[in-house]
């Protein structure tokens, strides 16, 4: 017997015990049924086995004995669904990593861009539950939803830092006085024309300094440069021009394509002065911007991104490891 089969035991004959959730402590008296070997069912849970590991399977299985009759207490439980389980792990520190959909995409880096003093969203009506979880995540610095160009791909877009933000010439005008009026005055918006018009595939940068896309005109080199008050090079990642695709940067590390070798892993590290890690996201996509978005304190991944893939994430942006139940 294994030692998930022998926690699982332990449990089913316990009459009560505890589940410690969002530092809130939850007791049940009840001596419920054991659950069967394939499907959990209960009135509000449907559960699967579609687990990331044993350690995820354990604690949902918990989730599911203790959300049988929540409704008995006085607050809602911190997580109701299968999805919201995945996407709320819980932590030792303020530093996370957290699992997400947006817009019923796991390519979440596609319709985000998050800083260290702002973030946006292309959420559209079907997105709000998400945007609010994101909005009560990231509580101290504005959180704007909008479209560039009539487009919520935002994400791809669009590239910035906490002290600017690098728009396309197309943005229309409402578009840019929206987002101008719900920045911080500290933060500078500025459009760029260039044939390269996506900028969030073309540039990827951190509050220090920025690689872009070899054939990027000089002048949008220079307005990069001071918009978002980096030093700037022309870099590319295993051969790849798109480097704000294969690049995810914060001011503690970065996370690039895993098809990068070690000499040039180690180049690139010396040349941003941070360190790299190359790894996948979302069941090993090598676009590693297309399902990850990160700031100092906090990074969103896709919905498929495996245990493994976190802890690269992780360790290549100095996150706080997962804390089970």
């Amino acid at each position: 017997m294994t030692s998930l089969e022998i926690a699982e035991s332990e449990v089913r004959n316990t009459v009560r015990f505890v589940f410690v959730c969002d530092m809130s402590v939850v007791t049940s008296n009840e001596n419920e049924a054991e659950p069967s070997s394939g499907i959990f069912r209960d009135d509000e849970t449907i559960v699967t086995r579609n687990y990331t590991g044993p350690r995820e399977k354990y604690a949902w299985w918990l989730l599911a004995r203790w959300s049988k009759d929540w409704k008995a207490y006085s607050h809602t439980p911190y997580y109701t669904s299968k999805q919201d389980f995945r996407t709320r792990r819980v932590h030792a520190g303020s530093n996370k990593a957290l699992r997400i959909r947006f817009a019923n995409s796991d390519d979440i880096g596609v319709f985000m861009k998050v800083t260290n003093s702002y973030a946006l969203l292309g959420g559209e009506e079907h997105s709000e539950h998400v945007c609010s979880l994101i909005r009560s995540d990231l509580s101290e610095i504005p959180v704007i939803n909008t479209s560039l160009e009539g487009c919520r791909v935002i994400g791809r877009m669009c590239v910035g830092n906490k002290n600017g933000l690098l728009l396309p010439e197309a943005t229309y005008d409402t578009e840019l006085q929206h987002i101008r009026n719900e920045l911080p005055d500290s933060v500078k918006v500025e459009t760029i024309e260039d044939r390269l018009s996506a900028l969030g595939n073309v540039i990827a940068c951190n509050d220090h300094v920025a690689i872009i896309h070899p054939d990027l005109d000089k002048e949008s080199e220079e307005i990069i440069a001071d918009t978002l008050q980096v030093e700037v090079f022309r870099h590319m990642i295993a051969n790849n021009a798109l480097v704000g695709s294969y690049c995810v940067l914060s001011n503690q590390g970065g996370l690039v394509c895993a098809d990068i070798n070690n000499s040039e892993l180690e180049n690139l590290s010396s040349l941003l002065q941070v360190p790299l890690v190359a790894g996948t996201v979302n069941r090993g996509n090598k676009i590693v911007a297309s399902g990850l978005v990160v700031s100092d304190h906090i990074a969103y991944a896709g919905m498929k991104t495996t245990s493994s893939e976190f802890t690269a994430i992780d360790t290549a942006f100095g996150l706080t490891p997962a804390r089970w139940f």
